[in-house]
């Protein structure tokens, strides 16, 4: 354990015990708190003598001038007060950047504030005439009590000090006991150290509402609440409050940690759950806290209800994870089309315990939570009819939300495109409709956000040349993954309707180049149909063969205008026509999924490819956008 000495303020690891404060406060950013890289310097005492440990050391100006020394420097002057050596200050006595040392503190800071001499707890925002005037108006206002690890830091050790803004001390956990029980709903006897054992879930309602800067520490930050120790994994998000509930069943039976329940405001609450609770705020917390009941007491109380031949007398203790469930025996009974099953807990004003309500699983032999905004209090009646069953339950279910999603394709170039692109949705492609059922034509240009609402869908997005030759770009999306494909032909013209896109001065070099071809010649060239995703950036593509949706068609000819032949000949809608006069495999495209292709034309390298973008996620809703690149390169 690293300590910092509170008067020559460098850090060192003391041969022998040393008593040592320990300090408690609200984070800055972390730019302005002092860290352990900041106190790696050669101090400068302002004296040499006998008593060196009393010269202030000279420090570097940029770490003098943090927010977050005024803090260290205020809770080292009040240990050297308490006549303490040593205080232990999170920021700067744990090297964050060693994964092993931060993984070690997290394990063992519980036991750290519990063997400190004395806790300061510094709350920057509250000042000591507004705690005279009211304090428990004042204190409630702090955000000290609305952060994850100030719980722990709040009940491990024996003296904890509360001091303003200005260091000024106002009060202790004792003195604000009362106070305290009221903001954190932790029970007087808790905070005063008297003898007593909270349940699971009494623990963990007094969590409940904190916040955490990352979502993993609102399971690391209990850990020593419940004598845990577990690996730290930044990044495997909510998992890890899963890891804490599995790792403190392998030490109790104390059922009271699937007495939980869903808001009735969470967005999901009705749909079928794992037996554990997703976060500590499902533990709700009130005046009587879930309380755990003795197994025999438990036992003869269903016995004497469910009569001299209920089975209920050998009804088992304790359970088993196994890695396909949780293996437990509890007394069950049918109530509709679900399971009520009875928890051996209460909350501290029942008579009677908990029930909670199970299904089976389709095709499976085991148990899913059911109704999670159900957390039953039952009466008298409920325990008759009840029998033991064996049961596996699934430990982790999540059934994917129902969230609206909504996908958008934007088009970027290096080429001068905006001046004649158009694009169209085809809402059935291979399908028998009318071009005005996907909406019509479209001007494109560089803010245009074409959406495709689902996996049927296929866009078209086109570009006439300044000879009258166009090129096809078909885009698609199947099972949330976006595809590609390109033709450029000279007859593809007869299939889109260019006298509907934006109209200006044609560009000097057109998006894509081909041989100026009369509409009206009946030589005929092969289309282009790129499908291959894997031609790397950094390679120069070599000469392309045919595809296999590249065959020789009779040259159609047109004389009626553009509008009528669309409307009137074939499907009408351009990707349906597309894709049966060229023997275009939509399913085999989207099997495919192409993200990236090349192709060379006229001497001109042209490079398409396709990226996730920007995506925007609320409970109901989730827009996620696509960027399509196209560089032509000569």
């Amino acid at each position: 354990m690293r300590l910092l000495h509170t008067k020559k303020l460098t850090l060192e690891i003391p041969a022998d015990v040393q008593p040592y404060a320990i300090l408690s406060h609200r984070w800055l950013a972390d730019s302005e708190e002092v860290s352990f890289q900041d106190l790696q310097y050669t101090p400068v005492p302002h004296s040499e003598g006998p008593h060196d440990n009393h010269a202030g050391p000279t420090l570097p100006a940029n770490v003098l001038d943090k927010k977050g020394f005024i803090k260290l420097r205020g809770a080292c002057d009040q240990a050297s007060k308490d006549g303490l050596e040593y205080i232990w200050i999170d920021t700067c006595c744990i090297d964050k950047t060693s994964s092993a040392e931060l993984s070690e503190a997290i394990n063992s800071m519980h036991a750290w504030y519990k063997d400190s001499a004395v806790c300061y707890v510094y709350l920057h925002d509250v000042d000591s005439e507004s705690v005279m005037d009211n304090p428990k108006a004042a204190l409630e206002k702090a955000s000290w009590f609305r952060r994850g690890w100030t719980l722990q830091e709040l009940i491990a050790p024996d003296n904890v000090y509360f001091f303003d803004k200005d260091w000024i001390k106002i009060g202790s956990k004792a003195t604000f006991a009362s106070i305290l029980h009221k903001i954190t709903h932790i029970r007087r006897d808790i905070l005063l150290g008297n003898p007593c054992t909270p349940s699971i879930a009494e623990k963990m309602s007094w969590a409940a509402g904190r916040e955490t800067q990352k979502i993993e520490d609102r399971a690391y930050s209990l850990m020593g609440l419940f004598d845990i120790h577990m690996p730290i994994i930044y990044g495997e998000g909510e998992k890890a409050f899963r890891r804490l509930q599995l790792e403190i069943m392998k030490s109790s039976d104390d059922q009271t940690i699937f007495a939980w329940r869903d808001s009735l405001d969470h967005p999901h609450s009705v749909r079928n759950r794992g037996l554990l609770a997703s976060a500590p705020d499902v533990f709700s917390a009130s005046p009587y806290p879930v309380v755990n009941i003795n197994h025999s007491d438990f036992v003869n109380s269903l016995f004497r209800i469910a009569g001299s031949r209920s089975s209920l007398r050998d009804l088992p203790r304790g359970y088993s994870i196994l890695n396909d469930g949780i293996h437990i025996t509890l007394p069950m009974k049918r109530d509709g089309d679900a399971w009520l099953a009875v928890l051996r807990c209460k909350r501290g004003d029942q008579e009677f315990p908990y029930g909670i309500y199970l299904k089976e699983r389709p095709g499976s032999d085991d148990f899913l939570r059911t109704s999670p905004t159900k957390l039953r209090d039952l009466e008298s009646g409920d325990l008759q009819g009840l029998a033991p069953r064996k049961i596996r339950i699934v430990v982790d279910h999540h059934t994917p939300a129902t969230i609206h999603r909504r996908q958008f394709f934007t088009l970027r170039s290096t080429d001068l495109v905006w001046d004649r692109c158009g694009y169209y949705i085809c809402p059935d492609p291979g399908g028998h409709h009318d071009v005005s059922q996907g909406g019509g034509y479209r001007a494109l240009d560089s803010d245009t956000r074409i959406e495709l609402s689902n996996n049927v869908q296929c866009g078209c997005v086109y570009s006439e040349g300044p000879y009258g030759e166009v090129t096809v770009l078909l885009i698609g999306i199947e099972h949330h993954r976006p595809w590609i494909h390109l033709l450029t032909d000279t007859n593809l013209h007869q299939y889109v309707d260019t006298s509907r896109s934006r109209r200006q001065t044609a560009p000097d070099h057109p998006l894509f180049m081909s041989p100026p071809t009369s509409p009206q010649s009946n030589n005929h060239v092969d289309p282009i149909s790129i499908l291959t995703s894997s031609v790397p950036r950094s390679l120069s593509p070599s000469p392309i063969s045919p595809g296999p949706n590249s065959r020789r068609h009779p040259q159609r000819r047109f004389t009626a205008p553009h509008a009528v032949q669309l409307l009137g000949g074939g499907t009408g809608c351009p990707v349906c026509s597309i894709i049966q006069n060229y023997h275009i495999d939509i399913r085999a495209l989207k099997n495919r999924r192409a993200d990236l292709m090349t192709v060379t034309i006229s001497d001109n390298q042209i490079e398409v490819d396709i990226r996730k973008g920007q995506t925007r996620a609320s409970e109901v809703m989730l827009e996620v956008d696509y960027v399509i690149t196209l560089t032509v390169a000569e």
